[in-house]
């Protein structure tokens, strides 16, 4: 089969390796559709916040993932070859056995690393190996690289339940990239009072609100000149929540959620951060804020989120169309990486990577 194979940073290889074989409790699927993630481009560009060290190499990629199954495995009841599906990330699989996995919080499983071999999803490529506890029935009328969205809707609902919202809130998103968009939609779905998304890029910021994802939108050129927010909009005061959904370098995004949080204010962190970051100490103790991290997603009372996210895309709650901006064929993963990281340039949201067109 042909796959996308990152020799390093922008070094990207189609190849052909051999075909995925699916042993007991698995299946192969073929992917229709796998999207770019930020996290994709912070190893691109060589960066890896996940990482004490820098990321190996050769590696293969993509955890953005909806497909057909292919091959079941012995002992997969319930699926069948054919069945449209989204896949859960295999990296985030937890041991399964450690008090967070079992209290259903396996995002924070702190053996997750070792967890199946570090097994990751390898979604750039037309067949991928999925567990199958990480496969998800797709309904018919929900088209797949819509599907390939859940992983992004299940981050953004994870956030919303790590940082509850109250139907009196307004809600600041600093971020106009797939998650920040995603929060937005999220937070309006939650009924709260109104949702503000912040960022640098007017296109983006358009979109947003073509997408339902801010009810107003504040294009600021740094992170530094949030007097216009804060006056314009907050009305001095302060947002009682904050979600951070850039990451990245340490660009001051951090600083700039404590300074539109009010008083008592939450700041949800959603972005991963290449490297440590700084809060600004004085202004969070005056204002007594609540930094609250957001890792991923896992199960909420019971129900898994990432089937939240794919129920919500499938029933229209979430407008998931309007996320993606660009689709190119494996062949061209080059270019669709260049696009997703050059978003000043191409005004690029979302990304999909199609293996199955020609």
């Amino acid at each position: 089969m042909r796959a996308a194979v990152f020799h390093g940073e922008a070094d990207i290889r189609l190849e052909e390796v051999p075909d995925p074989r699916p042993v007991e409790g698995e299946v192969v699927v073929a992917v229709e559709a796998a999207g770019i993630c930020g996290s994709d481009l912070h190893r691109y560009r060589g960066l890896d916040p996940w990482s004490s060290g820098s990321s190996s190499t050769p590696y293969r990629a993509g955890h953005e993932i909806a497909g057909v199954v292919r091959q079941l495995g012995r002992g997969v009841d319930g699926l069948q070859v054919g069945q449209r599906v989204a896949v859960e990330p295999m990296q985030l699989a937890g041991c399964g056995s450690c008090p967070e996995c079992r209290r259903g919080s396996r995002n924070v499983c702190q053996q997750r690393q070792a967890a199946r071999k570090r097994w990751a999803s390898a979604g750039f490529a037309e067949l991928d190996r999925v567990a199958v506890d990480h496969v998800f029935p797709v309904p018919d009328t929900v088209p797949l690289e819509l599907a390939a969205l859940t992983d992004v809707y299940a981050c953004a609902v994870h956030a919303v339940h790590r940082v509850p919202l109250r139907p009196t809130d307004t809600v600041v998103v600093i971020g106009t990239g797939p998650l920040g968009l995603a929060i937005g939609q999220v937070s309006r779905l939650s009924g709260v009072e109104k949702t503000i998304l912040v960022g640098r890029r007017r296109a983006a910021l358009e979109s947003a609100l073509t997408a339902g994802a801010a009810d107003s939108v504040v294009e600021l050129e740094t992170a530094d000149n949030a007097d216009e927010l804060l006056d314009e909009h907050l009305a001095h005061t302060g947002a009682r929540v904050v979600f951070e959904a850039v990451g990245g370098p340490t660009s001051g995004t951090l600083e700039l959620a404590v300074r539109c949080a009010a008083a008592n204010g939450v700041v949800g962190v959603v972005g991963a951060f290449d490297g440590n970051v700084e809060v600004p100490y004085r202004l969070a103790n005056r204002k007594e804020i609540t930094l609250r991290w957001c890792n991923g997603y896992a199960d909420w009372h019971g129900r898994s989120e990432f089937q939240i996210a794919l129920e919500w895309i499938g029933d229209g709650r979430v407008n998931a169309s309007e996320l993606i901006s660009h689709r190119f064929p494996l062949a061209a993963i080059s270019a669709a990486f260049r696009t997703a990281a050059d978003k000043g340039r191409t005004n690029a949201i979302k990304v999909i990577v199609k293996p199955g067109e020609r």
